[in-house]
């Protein structure tokens, strides 16, 4: 289209014309008259997303954007409109407030109609009103492909993406569990060695290396158990774990844990109580990985219970909607309690509650440090024998300690 000059109303009604095909000579001059002739710089904003739709345009020279502003202040463009074209009519039909800016992207003159006497001239002429819901249906389908082309851009980037993410977590997951199975070879040997040099009698006849061996057997222990649970979140997360299903009896499993804990429950004064097991069915499980699974479990309650605190751990038989007959266990503290928003958050790997007392070196000690795998060793375990785990608590409080539950349920099957 050429590039006219409007210095008057006769050049602007025929520049009307040929786009208002079937207008009336009255309702042009009235239309030529009520038009604004404005000529913007580049960037000039003319309408804004948001604002009450009270005009028309029409691009005489130039070009103009249609974009929307996203949530992040990002810009996503819609459509550019050039000379001749409507743009703004929809805010006016709908009677409604905009639903995108637009601005010049060039030196650009426009038209501007007011919204009253474009809808008389509108009313008058239907002709024009079928030519603008074409243009308006053309320019939703355009904006649907526009859409659907992105959002299809958008998947193929998304699964390109997450392929990645899955080859580099399952080569992270393989270095690990090389770099854990490597490391954990030396490290039962510098433990054989060390517990070799505690029962010297030279070694226990001077206090000083007697502390130095003890110093060297619990450090390597340490990183034994360390090393044994990455190896098992390894496990757990490449779907190797392997359950070797025999009956077994929880409260001995149990029993046998808090024998463990003895020491470390006496030297904070807190109390662990195990109830409910002795009527208990067998459970079809693994009995490694059950002491395991609720060896972490006790042990995060202690570790999150204050000094003087209680434990206790209760089981009995129940019916669930997914599992049908089972046990149910349950572990619960004094301890400082779990956020709301964190009770997903902490059956993931390395996701600790509260600030870890880094400096401490005891798993057992109050918010003591650890490599943040037990909870989802524990859960690996129980979802790989068919059960479910969750955990329950009034929130997160280090001053009321309001405490948090642990509940594990273990399909037995119907009773024979």
């Amino acid at each position: 289209m050429s590039s006219p000059t409007l210095s008057s109303q006769t050049e602007i009604k025929e520049f009307l014309r040929p786009l208002l095909m079937g207008v009336e000579e009255e309702e042009l001059d009235v239309l030529a008259e009520k038009a604004i002739v404005r000529t913007l710089p580049a960037q000039a904003i003319i309408c804004q997303e948001g604002e009450i739709g009270d005009a028309v345009y029409v691009v005489v020279e130039g070009e103009v954007e249609v974009f929307k502003r996203m949530d992040d202040e990002t810009e996503h463009h819609l459509h550019y409109t050039g000379a001749g074209e409507f743009f703004g009519e929809m805010a006016v039909l709908q009677e409604s407030a905009r639903t995108a800016t637009v601005r010049t992207t060039r030196p650009t003159t426009i038209l501007e109609i007011g919204r009253d006497p474009f809808l008389e001239a509108l009313g008058r002429s239907p002709s024009l009103g079928i030519r603008i819901m074409v243009r308006l249906t053309n320019r939703l389908r355009d904006s649907d492909q526009q859409a659907i082309a992105k959002l299809s851009q958008a998947n193929a980037e998304l699964t390109r993406m997450l392929h990645r993410l899955e080859r580099l977590d399952r080569t992270k997951s393989d270095f690990i569990q090389v770099a854990a199975h490597e490391l954990r070879t030396p490290v039962a040997a510098l433990t054989g060695y060390a517990q070799i040099l505690r029962g010297d009698p030279a070694v226990q006849g001077t206090s000083n290396l007697r502390a130095l061996v003890e110093g060297i057997t619990s450090s390597a222990e340490r990183l034994h158990r360390i090393f044994n649970s990455i190896l098992d979140v390894s496990k757990v997360m490449s779907g190797e774990l392997q359950v070797r299903r025999s009956p077994v009896s929880l409260s001995l499993v149990l029993r046998g844990i808090a024998s463990d804990f003895m020491a470390a429950l006496q030297e904070r004064h807190l109390t662990l109580t195990v109830e409910g097991f002795d009527e208990l069915p067998y459970c079809p499980g693994d009995p490694d990985l059950l002491y395991k699974a609720f060896h972490h479990l006790i042990n995060n309650a202690i570790k999150y219970t204050p000094n003087g605190g209680q434990i206790t751990v209760s089981g009995r038989v129940t019916k669930a909607a997914e599992l049908g007959r089972c046990i149910e266990v349950a572990v619960q503290d004094t301890g400082i309690g779990i956020a709301p928003e964190d009770l997903e958050l902490i059956f993931e790997k390395f996701y600790r509650q509260g600030e870890v007392a880094f400096h401490s070196s005891g798993t057992t000690q109050f918010k003591g440090g650890g490599p943040g795998l037990g909870l989802t060793i524990a859960q690996g375990i129980i979802v790989a024998h068919g059960g479910r785990i969750w955990a329950e608590s009034p929130g997160y409080d280090e001053t009321t300690c309001p405490g948090s539950r642990f509940v594990v349920q273990l399909p037995v099957g119907s009773e024979t």
